[in-house]
């Protein structure tokens, strides 16, 4: 897949959304973060992400 945005555009929304994340009392993982910008460069899909996150979790997926 060709990425829809640059790594550094990617990591600029993800950053932006850390001051949100903290008035709400919540944090984002350093591997989250990857996936994140990963998805939001489009060089991961979202089922892509939702396997890795459901094989963190424990869950057996194909």
């Amino acid at each position: 897949m060709e990425p829809h945005v640059t790594e550094a555009e990617a990591r600029a929304d993800v950053a932006a959304m850390a001051p949100i994340m903290a008035i709400e009392g919540r944090e984002m993982s350093d591997g989250d973060k990857e996936l994140l910008v990963d998805l939001i460069r489009g060089t991961k899909t979202f089922e892509e992400i939702t396997k890795i996150l459901a094989r963190e979790a424990g869950h057996e997926i194909d």
